[in-house]
C-alpha cells in the first residue's frame, strides 16, 4: 500500500472516529451467567455485585442534566444486566434522565425468558431496545428475538459471536511501555464510555480491570487523566476529550488479536502477556 493511501485511510480512520456519537455505558453489575474466556468486563473474577440503585440514579442524573441532548444513546450493560435484581426500576430512571435518546439494554439473551412482567412493561413503557450479543452455546437466539417481539418490544443483535474470528484478545502488556497513541487510535472499544462506581472511563478494560487486580494480583493501575469523576463533569465535552486522546492507561494495551471461543480457566494469560 502506497504512503498516500495509508495517510488518506489513517485519516478517514480518525475522522470517522471524531465524528462517533457520544453512548454512556452504565455498568450495573459485572457478574455473568456466561463464563467467556479473555472477558473485557472480567466477569469470570467479578464477584456476585451490584451498583446500588441509588448511586446508578445519581450517576444517571447528574450526566443527563450536563450532558443533555449531546448523548445519543444510553446502555444499560454487564456482565448481564438481566440479573440485576431493580433492572424494571433502571430503566425507568435511565428514561428520566435521558428523554430523548435512545436507549438499550444488552444481554446475552440466556434468561430473557425467565424475566417478569414488570421487566416487559418497563421496556415498552421507556421504549428501551434489547440488544443481544449471540454466543457460540447452545441456545435458541431465533426464539429469544421470536419472543421479544410477541411482548411488543424493539430488538436487534448488536453482535454475532458465533462467527469465525468474532472474538478477539485483549492483552495487557504489564510493563506499560507499549505506544499509547498508537493503542489509542487503533482501539477496539473506542466508543464505549463506561460509568461505573462514580467515575467516567474511556472503555470498559479500564473500568473494570479492578477484578484482574484483585483476583490475579496484577498491577494495572489508574493514573492522572484515565478517567474523570461523575461529580466532576460539567459538559459532555469532558468525556470527548476523555474518550478522543490518548490517556495513560492505554500504554497497557496491545493489539488485539482473534481467539476461538472458550471457557475462562481464570488465568492470567488470559488478560496479560507476561
Amino acid at each position: 500500500m502506497g504512503i498516500l493511501k495509508k495517510v488518506s485511510r489513517a485519516y478517514h480512520h480518525w475522522k470517522e472516529m471524531k465524528d462517533m456519537p457520544l453512548r454512556l455505558e452504565f455498568i450495573l453489575n459485572d457478574c455473568c451467567n456466561l463464563n467467556c474466556r479473555g472477558c473485557t468486563h472480567y466477569a469470570s473474577l467479578a464477584p456476585k455485585e451490584f451498583m446500588s440503585l441509588e448511586k446508578l440514579t445519581a450517576e444517571m442524573s447528574h450526566l443527563g442534566k450536563v450532558c443533555g441532548s449531546d448523548v445519543k444513546q444510553v446502555y444499560l450493560i454487564g456482565g448481564e444486566p438481566l440479573l440485576y435484581p431493580q433492572l424494571p426500576e433502571a430503566m425507568d430512571n435511565m428514561r428520566k434522565a435521558f428523554p430523548t435518546q435512545e436507549l438499550y439494554v444488552f444481554t446475552n439473551g440466556l434468561i430473557i425468558g425467565k424475566m417478569s412482567d414488570d421487566f416487559w412493561e418497563s421496556v415498552r413503557r421507556n421504549n428501551v431496545i434489547i440488544a443481544i450479543t449471540r454466543y457460540p452455546i447452545k441456545f435458541d437466539y431465533d426464539k429469544v428475538e421470536l419472543l421479544c417481539k410477541e411482548k411488543g418490544v424493539k430488538v436487534n443483535v448488536f453482535a454475532d459471536r458465533t462467527m469465525k474470528d468474532s472474538f478477539l484478545r485483549f492483552a495487557l502488556d504489564p510493563s506499560g511501555s507499549q505506544n499509547k497513541y498508537l493503542a489509542h487510535f487503533k482501539c477496539f472499544n473506542r466508543g464505549c464510555v463506561s460509568v461505573t462506581g462514580g467515575y467516567v472511563y474511556p472503555c470498559s478494560i479500564s473500568a473494570c480491570v479492578k477484578h484482574l487486580n484483585n483476583h490475579i494480583e496484577t498491577k494495572f493501575l489508574h493514573r492522572a487523566g484515565d478517567r474523570i469523576s461523575v461529580s466532576d463533569v460539567k459538559s459532555a465535552k469532558q468525556i470527548l476529550k476523555l474518550r478522543d486522546k490518548a490517556v495513560p492507561f492505554c500504554s497497557y494495551c496491545k493489539k488485539p488479536q482473534p481467539l476461538p471461543y472458550a471457557l475462562s480457566k481464570r488465568e492470567v494469560s488470559e488478560w496479560v502477556d507476561l
